[in-house]
């Protein structure tokens, strides 16, 4: 329990030596055995040393203790972070559910981050040209270059990446992190991989959560999987997709060319010159089918015509497959091909919420939050570096770094006396408060 303790000091302090120093005064040790006595029990206080205890002993405890148990310590952080997060009014099963403009409360936010890793040495044996010195140097091998910034600015950083879920109401500092990863690399490990695991993880757990809110790195067949499960997915929309022929509408005595373009149907439309230009086609709702072992996603479609609008509904979010629920063409009568089968990656380009709509300029903001996560995860280390070697010890600090936010969070939470989040009411209502 002192371990850990030092452990979620370390984020605090920015290294081990201030964290065990926090600890080694009289009084403020005395302090520790004090509240161990109130929320545990005596013989657990009894226990204890008269004095703190050192660095060298944290460090045999970090590598013997902490990193060997730390798949049980990160199942039991995620037990009671999940506790935390309902008691602090978010993800309420009861609430109102507006699948076109969602609280903030009801979203989970998702981000990866790499900071640096603690040596810059690249080689263990270097030789100075100038001088013929032979330099040793401690290499940290777990390292590898990773590109940060999206797809324009990629800027390359060497260290260890990490992911980061979390949720907040509009109150600062009432953060919760829900969990967190080592993003390893590689087919089945890299980041947005990683993150549909633990999404799909937190829907099971949270089932008052509606949907997550991420960067670039999801592109649409991981649109696709958490859509199954009844997630929205709120993100942008690769630069790199054109626009593709979706369908060709004839509802009577006119016809319509749709298109798929900026994650949305859009209408193309012959203009004076002879050229085409891409109309968006206005979207009236966004309807959620939930189904017994996936969801589905619609947009119902207000087609404008010189005979009188059209209400036509398109399947956005997932690309069926044939295994999935056939389609019955009710012109012919006959199941129509699923989009697998005609090599239509719908997920890729309709998205639930697109892009260029009022609502996804409402809602998407809420990522920036994610990136206050990676902000304070950088400023928690020493020099911005991390401040372990070895990725079990690295696990041991990313936990504790989790605590220590979580632990400021439920404070937070307590001095505003356990009050729950309501709509209306925000920081800036917590403040006017305090000043009354």
């Amino acid at each position: 329990m002192v371990y850990l303790m030092i452990a979620a000091l370390m984020p605090v302090t920015k290294s081990k030596r201030s964290a065990v120093g926090a600890l080694t005064d009289e009084v403020q040790w005395k302090s520790v055995r004090k509240h161990i006595r109130a929320n545990l029990s005596r013989a657990m206080a009894a226990r204890l040393p008269d004095q703190a205890p050192t660095r060298d002993q944290y460090q045999y405890a970090e590598a013997k203790l902490l990193a060997p148990a730390f798949e049980e310590l990160e199942e039991e952080f995620r037990r009671s972070s999940f506790q935390q997060a309902l008691e602090q009014g978010l993800f309420p099963e009861d609430a109102p559910r507006n699948w076109a403009r969602p609280e903030r409360r009801q979203l989970i936010v998702g981000d990866g981050t790499v900071p640096k890793a603690p040596s810059k040495a690249e080689r263990t044996v270097t030789v100075d040209t100038t001088t013929g010195e032979i330099k040793l140097h401690r290499v940290y091998s777990a390292a590898r270059v990773y590109y940060e910034n999206g797809e324009e600015e990629k800027v390359a950083v060497r260290g260890t990446k990490w992911f980061f879920a979390s949720a907040r109401d509009d109150c600062y500092w009432r953060r919760v992190i829900l969990s967190f990863a080592h993003v390893a690399g590689g087919a089945y490990e890299d980041e947005a991989a990683i993150a549909v695991r633990h999404f799909s993880r937190l829907k099971r757990d949270l089932p008052g959560c509606m949907g997550v809110v991420y960067d670039g790195a999801f592109r649409g067949v991981h649109r696709d999987a958490l859509a199954r499960l009844g997630l929205l997915v709120i993100n942008k929309q690769h630069k790199s997709i054109r626009p593709r022929h979706l369908e060709l509408l004839r509802p009577g005595r006119c016809r319509h060319d749709l298109w798929c373009d900026q994650g949305r149907v859009a209408e193309r439309v012959i203009i004076d010159d002879g050229t085409s230009v891409l109309i968006p086609v206005p979207v009236t709702r966004l309807q959620h089918g939930a189904g017994a072992s996936k969801s589905r996603w619609y947009h119902t479609l207000r087609v404008p015509c010189r005979y009188g609008p059209h209400e036509h509904r398109v399947q956005v979010g997932i690309t069926s497959h044939s295994l999935d629920r056939k389609v019955v063409d009710p012109a012919t009568g006959k199941p129509r091909k699923s989009d697998a089968e005609l090599g239509f990656h719908r997920a890729e380009y309709l998205q639930q919420i697109p892009q260029l709509t009022l609502a996804h300029q409402t809602v998407y903001p809420y990522r920036s939050d994610s990136e206050s996560v990676n902000s304070q995860f950088d400023l928690s280390l020493w020099n911005r570096r991390m401040i372990s070697y070895g990725i079990e010890r690295q696990k041991v600090f990313a936990l504790a770094f989790a605590m220590s936010q979580n632990a400021t969070s439920r404070r937070i939470h307590q001095e505003d006396g356990g009050r729950l989040w309501t709509p209306g009411q925000g920081h800036s209502a917590r403040l006017t408060r305090d000043a009354a």
